[in-house]
């Protein structure tokens, strides 16, 4: 070849664009000033390393997290939409929250917040600790009485208006409220995670899935001081399969009508959960001034461990310990399954489907149902109120549906 061919070639490769350094970028926390002690304030260093990661003309962008770091950081908010098609979040190092109220900056609403952001995957070894005991401490759950105490407190981590979402493998601990929150999200895959906090701390749920679709739960652990699952308002499409679930109150749909409002729940698919030491297993609980639908819901392969309410229907939610009254409105709940479930109760009333007169719940089938109560030579039965459905196979304790 001709030096002419040479200068040629030479000066064709130098011009292609370089798609391979194109492709991706990353942003390592540690450059932005991060300390990584677990005691210095590294927010503004997320900040900074986020504007850059969502900025990114690469089609594939990281902030990455390093291990052998604990980074302690205040509320931030990691805003889109971004540029690149898919953003990673590597959280090899560990994130804490301040030490309590004493110790918070910005807002409470919550400590890591992403919202509009699509193609977000957040995914490593690491642990999220919101540090929640000097919130429980104070907090009005727990001490009613208490001259201002909070009660709103920080949700660990939370999605809001965001798309195409993976949580992979995350620890999200001691939380001062909610774990984590998918609210106005969809397309939204969980999938590995731990969630751990003890047994009563206040109302810190798991997961609470909100105004929501096609969001998935499987594979994971939930240790809570309250529902390890709660899926509220205007969500459909939402799928829990292989979770272990207590401490906590079980898995909830609601609670849905509150003032009068009109819910929107359905297609619901519950697979494959063990239950440890709960209060309750699957509830779907409704204010009886509420309107609107719960429907297409199933609970399959459940297994119950010393739980006190295994299955509970309860439209009659309410805050008055007298009682609340049956109104002439309610949330109708329609095609509800409960299939292949063993375990053990603790209460009497194992199955306690307590409907409302006005708008009673239609639908409801049991299908091999074997529950035995948790102490030898105690009974357990079931109880329903305007509930009807129909049964298939074994149905232990024995079914009360109307036909």
């Amino acid at each position: 070849m001709d030096l002419f061919g040479i200068i040629y070639i030479v000066t064709l490769v130098c011009t292609i664009p370089n798609y391979t350094m194109a492709a991706s970028s990353v942003a390592n926390i540690l450059n932005y000033g991060a300390a990584g002690n677990g005691v210095t304030d590294d927010s503004s260093a997320f900040s900074k390393a986020w504007n850059d990661t969502c900025a990114s003309v690469a089609e594939n962008s990281t902030l990455l997290v390093p291990s052998g770091h604990t980074f302690l950081v205040h509320s931030i908010i990691f805003s889109g939409p971004c540029k690149p098609l898919n953003i990673f979040v590597q959280l090899d190092g560990g994130i804490v929250a301040p030490n309590g109220p004493n110790e918070w900056k910005g807002s409470i609403d919550s400590l890591i917040l992403f919202e509009k952001v699509d193609g977000l995957t957040l995914s490593g070894t690491a642990t999220i600790d919101g540090r929640g005991k000097g919130w429980w401490d104070a907090s009005c759950a727990r001490h009613p009485q208490l001259k201002g105490c909070y009660g709103r407190r920080p949700t660990a981590l939370k999605l809001v208006y965001c798309t195409r979402v993976k949580l992979l493998n995350i620890h999200v601990i001691n939380s001062p409220q909610v774990h984590v929150i998918v609210w106005n999200s969809q397309n939204v895959e969980i999938d590995t995670m731990y969630i751990n906090s003890p047994a009563l701390s206040p109302n810190t749920d798991g997961f609470h899935i909100e105004a929501s679709t096609n969001v998935s739960v499987v594979h994971s652990i939930v240790k809570a001081g309250d529902d390890c699952i709660s899926i509220g308002d205007k969500s459909s499409y939402i799928h829990v399969r292989n979770l272990f679930c207590g401490p906590g109150h079980g898995i909830s749909i609601g609670s849905l009508g509150i003032g009068g409002s009109v819910a929107d729940v359905h297609n619901i698919d519950v697979h494959r959960v063990h239950f440890f030491g709960t209060t309750n297993g699957v509830r779907i609980k409704t204010y009886q001034v509420g309107k609107g639908i719960v429907q297409h819901v199933t609970f399959n392969d459940l297994n119950f461990h010393h739980v006190q309410n295994p299955i509970v229907i309860d439209q009659h939610y309410c805050f008055d310990p007298h009682g609340c009254p049956d109104l002439p409105t309610a949330v109708h709940i329609d095609n509800v399954t409960y299939s292949n479930v063993v375990g053990t109760a603790s209460s009497e009333i194992a199955l306690n489907l307590n409907c409302s007169k006005s708008a009673p719940c239609t639908n409801i089938n049991f299908k091999e149902i074997r529950l035995k109560p948790e102490k030898p030579l105690k009974s357990i039965k079931s109880s329903c109120n305007n509930a009807h459905g129909s049964t298939t196979g074994v149905v232990k304790p024995a079914s009360c549906l109307h036909g």
